[in-house]
C-alpha cells in the first residue's frame, strides 16, 4: 500500500502527468456530454496552453540554474571530484557492454576533462541502480567508461547503494569520510545544483559547485519560451521537481538550508 500511495504521489508531482490526466477527463466529460462540468476542458486547454507556449517552465527553472554561478576552475587544492549517479539508460539498454547516456548526460561528459585538470584527484561516483534492474550494476560500468577515457582504475571510487540525492550524500562520506579541510568538486547539472549542495554540506563535505548542462539561457531570455512547445512543457517538470525537493530536503533535515546558494 506504502509503495503505491508513493508512485501515485509520484505521478501527481509531474506538471505534465497532472495535466495529461485532466485532458483525459475532460474528454471523457466530452464523449458523455456532461454541459455541467465543460470547465473541465477548459481548465485542461487553459493549462496546456501555459505550460507549452509561455515562458513559465523558464521562469521557474532560471532561479535554480542561475543560484550558482557557472564554474571557473579552482585551483589545484582538490581532493577529488564527485558525480552523481542516474544518466545511465540501465532498463532499456542493459544488455548492451557499454554505457548509454540519456538525458542530463553533461556531469558524465566533463568527467574525462576534470580528471586530466586535476591528475591527482580522486574520482567518486555516486549512483545505485533500481532494484528492478536485477543484474545491472550502473556504477560498475560507469567505472569501465571512466577508464575508458584514460582514467586510471585505483583514482576510481564507486558509492553503488545509493538511491536519491541524500543518499548520494550520506553514503559517499560514509565511503570517503572527508576532513573539514578537504575540498572537493561536486558535478550535477546547474538545476539540480542547489539541492545536491545543500545535501553535501549537511553530509559534512566541502563542496564547491561544478554546474553543468543549463537548459535556460540565463536572466536575459527569462521571459522567452522555447521554441519547441516540448521543452517548455519538460521545464517545467523539471523545475516543480526540483523546487519540491528543496522543500522536502529542508523539512526532512537532508539539508539545513532552502535554497542552497555559494
Amino acid at each position: 500500500m506504502h509503495f503505491l500511495f508513493a508512485k501515485v504521489v509520484g505521478f501527481l508531482s509531474v506538471p505534465s502527468n497532472v495535466i495529461a490526466s485532466i485532458a483525459v477527463l475532460a474528454l471523457l466529460i466530452l464523449v458523455y456530454r456532461r454541459p455541467s462540468h465543460a470547465i473541465v476542458p477548459i481548465v485542461a486547454l487553459a493549462l496546456l496552453v501555459t505550460a507549452t507556449l509561455s515562458p513559465l517552465g523558464n521562469i521557474l527553472l532560471t532561479p535554480l540554474e542561475q543560484r550558482f554561478p557557472e564554474m571557473q576552475f579552482p585551483d589545484q587544492g582538490i581532493e577529488g571530484i564527485i558525480v552523481l549517479g542516474g544518466s545511465y539508460d540501465a532498463q532499456s539498454h542493459s544488455y548492451l557492454s557499454t554505457i548509454l547516456l540519456q538525458e542530463d548526460t553533461e556531469p558524465m561528459a566533463v568527467i574525462p576533462d576534470l580528471a586530466r585538470r586535476y591528475p591527482k584527484a580522486r574520482i567518486i561516483f555516486s549512483g545505485g541502480t533500481e532494484p528492478s534492474f536485477e543484474g545491472i550494476n550502473e556504477a560498475a560500468i560507469v567505472k569501465k567508461y571512466f577508464i575508458s577515457f584514460g582514467i586510471a582504475a585505483n583514482r576510481i571510487e564507486v558509492e553503488d547503494q545509493s538511491q536519491t540525492t541524500a543518499e548520494n550524500a550520506k553514503f559517499s562520506a560514509k565511503l570517503i569520510q572527508p576532513t573539514p579541510q578537504s575540498r572537493w568538486l561536486l558535478v550535477a547539472s546547474a538545476y539540480h545544483m542547489p539541492r545536491a549542495m545543500g545535501a553535501f554540506r549537511k553530509a559534512g563535505f566541502n563542496v564547491l559547485a561544478f554546474p553543468v548542462g543549463n537548459r535556460t539561457h540565463g536572466w536575459t531570455e527569462l521571459w522567452k519560451p522555447a521554441a519547441e512547445a516540448t521543452d517548455n512543457l519538460r521545464r517545467i517538470d523539471v523545475a516543480v521537481h526540483e523546487w519540491l525537493g528543496l522543500l522536502t530536503y529542508r523539512l526532512s533535515g537532508y539539508s539545513n538550508d532552502w535554497f542552497a546558494g555559494p
